[in-house]
C-alpha cells in the first residue's frame, strides 16, 4: 500500500534524522572535550617549562615534549639545541615559532604550538610538538564519523522495521474501512436492486390499483427495513468506537435474568431448551443498554444456529477480579478458521446460516461493546458438542475497610 509505505519512510527519515542530531550532539561533545583537554594539558606543560626552562631542557630526550628557543634583543637565535631531532627542520621550526610568537602554527606535516616569555636575556619561546596529538585526534574525528554513518544507518533500518509494528494499527484501521466501504456497498446493493425492480414493475402498469400491487410494495417496504436495519447496526457500531461511554454501576444479573426472559418464548416456540445460571448481585461499571444489547446478540446468535431441537446455554458467574458470562449452543462447530473472523465486520461463517436478515455486524457489535467495557470476548468449537462464546467483564475495584483494633485490657498482678 503505497500510502503505508510513504509514511513508514516519512517515520524512518524523521526518526533518523532526530537521532542524528542528538548523536551528533554527543560526539561533537565528545570530541570537542578530547579537544579541549588536550589543549589543556599542553598550556599547562608550556606554562611550567617556561617557568623552568633549563629543568626541561635536560630532561628533554624526545621531540613529543617541549624544545626551547632563545632570542636576544636583536632578534638572534642563541640556542637552539633542542630542535636537533629535527634535522634540516630544525632552522623552519625557530622561524616560524619567533613569527607565530604564541599559538599553533605547523611545518610541513608536523603542528606545534608554541608560548613566550619576557627574560633579561630576551624572549624564551616554548615549543611543544602536538603532532601526536594532531594525528590522533584527526583519527578520531574520522572514526565518530564512520560511527555517526553507521549509526545512521543502523537507526533507519530499525526505525523502517519498527514502523511496519508501530504502523499496523493505522494498516489495519485503513484496510477495515476498505473492506467496511466495500462490505456495505455490498449489503446496500441487494436490496437497492430489488426496490428499483419492483419500482419498475409498478411502472410498467400505470393503470393498477395498490391492491395490485400490494406484492411489490410488501418486497420494497421489506428491503426499506433491512436498509435501515443495517444503517443503524452500522450507526451503533460506529459510536461504540469513536463515543465516549456513559459509566455507571449496572446490575449485571439483573440485565441477564431479562435478556433470558425475553427468549425463553423464541427458544420454545423454536423447540430450543434455554439453560440459564445466573449469580445474583454481580454489579460491573457500564452502559446499561449496551449491555443489555450485548446479552441479545449473544442469545439470538446462539438461538439461530443451535439446531433442531438444539439447546442453548447461559451461564454468570464471578470471582473476586471480574464476570463471566458464557453463552453455548449445541449443533454445528465452528472451525478453527471462522473462529479468527467471527468478530470481523461483515462476516458469516457460510450461507447456509445467513437467514436473509443477518448483516454479520451483530458480533462485531458485541466485540465492540466488551472493548468499551474493558472485557474480553472469545469465541471456540467443541467438537460433537457445539460453540462456544465467552465475555469477561472487569468488576469495580472495591476500597477495603481496615480492621479496628481493640484496646488491650490492663491486668492488675
Amino acid at each position: 500500500m503505497n500510502l503505508v509505505k510513504q509514511q513508514r519512510i516519512k517515520f524512518s527519515v524523521f526518526s533518523t534524522l532526530f537521532s542524528a542530531a542528538i548523536l551528533a550532539v554527543l560526539l561533537s561533545g565528545f570530541f570537542g572535550f578530547t579537544v579541549i583537554s588536550n589543549d589543556m594539558y599542553v598550556t599547562r606543560t608550556l606554562e611550567s617549562a617556561l617557568g623552568s626552562p633549563d629543568t626541561y631542557n635536560q630532561n628533554n630526550t624526545s621531540n613529543l615534549v617541549c624544545m626551547y628557543v632563545s632570542v636576544d634583543s636583536e632578534g638572534n637565535i642563541t640556542n637552539k639545541a633542542d630542535l636537533k631531532h629535527y634535522g634540516d627542520k630544525a632552522a623552519d621550526i625557530a622561524h616560524a615559532a619567533i613569527a607565530t610568537g604564541k599559538g599553533k602554527f605547523k611545518v610541513g606535516k608536523l603542528h606545534f604550538i608554541v608560548y613566550n616569555k619576557t627574560t633579561d636575556d630576551g624572549k624564551l619561546f616554548g615549543l611543544f610538538d602536538r603532532t601526536r596529538f594532531y594525528e590522533q585526534l584527526v583519527d578520531t574525528a574520522l572514526l565518530l564519523v564512520l560511527l555517526f554513518c553507521m549509526a545512521m544507518i543502523l537507526i533507519f533500518m530499525l526505525a523502517y522495521l519498527a514502523s511496519s509494528k508501530l504502523l499496523m494499527p493505522v494498516m489495519d484501521a485503513v484496510n477495515k474501512q476498505r473492506d467496511f466501504v466495500a462490505n456495505a456497498s455490498h449489503e446496500l446493493k441487494t436490496p437497492l436492486t430489488i426496490i428499483a425492480t419492483n419500482l419498475s414493475v409498478i411502472k410498467s402498469e400505470p393503470q393498477s390499483t395498490v391492491e395490485d400491487n400490494a406484492e411489490w410494495i410488501d418486497s420494497i417496504d421489506s428491503q426499506i427495513g433491512r436498509m435501515r436495519g443495517l444503517i443503524q447496526n452500522m450507526l451503533e457500531l460506529n459510536k461504540l468506537e469513536q463515543s465516549a461511554m456513559p459509566i455507571q454501576d449496572v446490575d449485571l444479573s439483573q440485565i441477564a435474568d431479562g435478556a433470558c426472559l425475553t427468549f425463553e418464548p423464541v427458544c420454545f416456540q423454536n423447540g430450543v431448551t434455554l439453560i440459564t445460571e445466573v449469580k445474583p448481585d454481580i454489579v460491573v461499571k457500564g452502559d446499561k443498554n449496551s449491555l443489555e444489547r450485548l446479552f441479545v446478540i449473544l442469545l439470538d446468535n446462539a438461538t439461530k444456529y443451535c439446531g433442531e431441537n438444539g439447546k442453548v446455554g447461559f451461564k454468570l458467574s464471578s470471582d473476586a477480579k471480574k464476570a463471566t458470562v458464557t453463552v453455548m449452543n449445541t449443533g454445528e462447530c465452528i472451525s478453527k478458521e471462522d473462529e479468527k473472523h467471527v468478530f470481523d465486520r461483515f462476516y458469516r461463517v457460510d450461507g447456509a446460516r445467513s437467514d436473509g436478515q443477518s448483516y454479520g455486524l451483530g458480533l462485531s457489535i458485541a466485540e465492540a461493546t466488551v472493548r468499551t467495557h474493558g472485557g474480553t470476548i472469545s469465541c471456540h468449537g467443541i467438537e460433537g458438542k457445539g460453540t462456544v462464546f465467552t465475555v469477561m467483564l472487569p468488576l469495580p475495584k472495591t476500597k477495603r475497610t481496615p480492621r479496628l483494633s481493640l484496646p488491650k485490657s490492663k491486668t492488675k498482678k
